[in-house]
């Protein structure tokens, strides 16, 4: 199971949303930190996941959203299962699914169909939907970690060592 080398939070404003670089230099966006960021802060129930085909988190299930959740997100859905730098096995997904359920939000509320309780999510999609748009994701979670500056720290240190 990967392991994260890095941990880290992106902020957007008052949005925080938990991100990691794994062993293997995978990026990705904690299952806690994409619901927090999308304002989902409710304490997980029971069964977390509509088990209907693909594992969407529950509110993406929802019927007025359907025509918009397809192709590329059901894919991207997938959970990667990896430890925190303090052993504790966790979930999260990658950059690119927030980036597709941002987009999902995006369509909904131009074709005017999302219900009041789905407006938070919306504004906060827009959010986070520009800051992605302003720089690339990765690169985003790499500063976020500190995992540039240490990949630099290395690169340095072993272009001395083979100059000495």
């Amino acid at each position: 199971m990967p392991q994260a080398t890095h941990q880290g939070a992106l902020r957007f404003g008052d949005i925080e949303i938990e991100v990691a670089v794994l062993d293997n230099g995978q990026r990705v966006i904690t299952q806690h930190g994409f619901m927090a960021g999308l304002g989902r802060i409710r304490p997980a129930k029971r069964r977390q996941y509509h088990r209907n085909g693909a594992n969407l988190p529950a509110f993406l299930t929802a019927q007025n959203l359907k025509p918009f959740a397809h192709g590329d997100l059901l894919v991207l859905a997938k959970q990667i299962e990896f430890r925190t730098q303090q052993g504790v096995k966790i979930f999260g997904y990658a950059p690119s699914f927030l980036q597709k359920v941002c987009d999902v939000f995006a369509r909904a509320q131009h074709a005017k169909v999302l219900k009041a309780t789905q407006l938070n999510i919306a504004n906060r999609a827009q959010i986070i939907a520009e800051q992605f748009e302003r720089s690339c994701t990765m690169r985003l979670i790499d500063e976020a970690t500190s995992y540039r500056e240490i990949c630099k720290t290395q690169t340095r240190r072993n272009s001395y060592r083979r100059e000495a």
